[in-house]
């Protein structure tokens, strides 16, 4: 046998579909008045007892009392799909279709015998390319098919293909007959994509023949992700995520999960904040974490097209002094499961979230510890920590306190204090005793961290915010 090399129609015909989910068809609907005392209305409402697009069961009053002018108006009892220009019929896309990242691509392949005469050994090999790999998603020709990627469809005018999707196998076909395959495959990458499906077979006299045809596409993005990060001097970060819908349909976001860098432990903080009972007595002590905001929060799952939604992350060093998670760019991943239109699903796993390192300060000071309740005119403590940053060097460290930039609340005690010599990446604890004069919301301020080796300083605008309550 000789392979063909002539250019002879074909005896076979190819042709390639994609599978995707049919949507309701959209019609005009007819306007009527709303008032049940007209006849038209009465009929129209009569009617609707058997609209199948009816999404609940309407409870009708008898005509007698529909006709009558004198009769109550009853509100409406049912949502009919009509009343939104949906009929109860489903049409199947007239076009390929936009096909975005992290859903299923399926298609369905049908070789079918247009000529006169037998043929066999008919076989089929169906390649998804990118721009930087190369899919097999069925091989019939000599080749094992990924059990999951492709299945054959028996129809009454189809050739028996009822072989195992693991082993290749060849199959006549005679005249009408037809040879039908699906194919699957999660989309991974954006740009340009190529399905080539080539048909092998072998005509009546032995001729081998055969011929391709290509099939070109362009996968675009479903979502747009922005992230704005806030570092601060004791290491936790605050990531806000701004995910975006940039597809032409609602999407039904069914999870939203963070997955944060190995050298980080995260809070998540969408959520919503109510209040106890106790809470007008006991103030800020009273609140309590409400249910989770975001795409296990009910109503509040869609995306419209263009619509964008929030989501705000804490990240905290797993180990404090951790100079690698202080210094590192990169914070994690989001990992993203929607539904489109009659369930169609979509996954998405976002690149690795990242952020502009900020400056490390040589030395610095935070607050670890402050008391549950302050009342003004009476004394309070608060814990503080007086960090090296530095890996190589011992710096001596000392904090005088500024009276003239401090607020409402005092500094109590010596206004300098002196700490000797701090190794590389330690810390000391200490304690600093004020005095509020004022109640409410006041922050600590007026300190400067000197370093006495170098002869540098630097101001502590802020110390910590504290809420002072009157003094009963």
């Amino acid at each position: 046998m000789s392979e063909a090399t002539n250019t002879a129609p074909h005896l076979l015909s190819l042709k390639v579909m994609r599978l995707s989910r049919p949507s309701f068809v959209q019609v005009n609907p007819i306007p009527f008045e709303q008032a049940p005392t007209l006849p038209a209305n009465a009929a129209l409402t009569q009617a609707a007892e058997n609209d199948i697009t009816s999404l609940s069961e309407p409870v009708q009053p008898p005509i007698a009392d529909l006709l009558n002018l004198n009769s109550p108006v009853l509100p409406p009892s049912s949502l009919n799909i009509r009343d939104f220009g949906l009929s109860d019929l489903l049409t199947v896309p007239s076009s390929f279709g936009n096909i975005y990242l992290g859903e299923t691509f399926s298609s369905y392949l049908c070789v079918n015998n247009e000529s006169g005469s037998a043929v066999q050994d008919v076989g089929i090999k169906a390649e998804l390319q990118t721009a930087s790999q190369r899919f097999t998603l069925a091989d019939t020709l000599g080749g094992a098919t990924p059990r999951a990627s492709v299945t054959s469809v028996a129809s009454s005018n189809s050739a028996d293909t009822s072989f195992s999707s693991s082993i290749a196998t060849r199959v006549p076909l005679l005249p009408t007959q037809s040879a039908e395959f699906i194919i699957h495959h999660e989309i991974k990458e954006l740009g340009v994509h190529i399905l080539v499906c080539s048909v092998h077979y072998s005509t009546s006299s032995g001729e081998r023949r055969f011929f391709r045809k290509f099939y070109k596409f362009q996968v675009l993005n479903p979502l747009a992700v922005k992230t704005k990060v806030n570092s601060l001097q004791d290491g936790r970060v605050f990531l806000e995520a701004q995910v975006q819908n940039v597809a032409n349909e609602t999407m039904y976001l069914e999870k939203m999960r963070f997955e944060a860098n190995e050298l980080f432990q995260f809070h998540d903080l969408n959520t919503i904040i109510t209040v106890n009972d106790s809470a007008a007595v006991d103030g800020p002590r009273g609140i309590k974490a409400g249910p989770v905001v975001g795409a296990t929060e009910d109503g509040a799952v869609y995306l419209s097209p263009q619509d964008t939604r929030q989501y705000l992350y804490m990240l905290q060093p797993k180990k404090p002094q951790d100079s690698v998670a202080r210094t590192t760019p990169t914070l994690g991943k989001l990992d993203i499961m929607w539904r489109t239109h009659l369930g169609q699903t979509g996954r998405l796993q976002t690149a690795q979230l990242s952020r502009k390192v900020p400056p490390i300060e040589p030395y610095d000071i935070a607050v670890i510890a402050t008391p549950d309740r302050i009342h003004a005119e009476r004394p309070f403590s608060v814990t503080c920590r007086l960090r090296n940053n530095l890996v190589s060097e011992t710096l001596r460290l000392s904090i005088h306190g500024v009276k003239s930039k401090m607020s409402s609340v005092l500094l109590m005690g010596p206004s300098e204090r002196s700490f000797g010599n701090i190794g590389p990446l330690e810390h000391v604890d200490f304690e600093l005793n004020f005095f509020p004069l004022l109640a409410g919301l006041h922050k600590i301020s007026g300190f400067r961290l000197n370093e006495m080796v170098s002869g540098t300083s630097r101001d502590v605008d802020n110390l910590v915010d504290v809420y002072v309550w009157q003094t009963a």
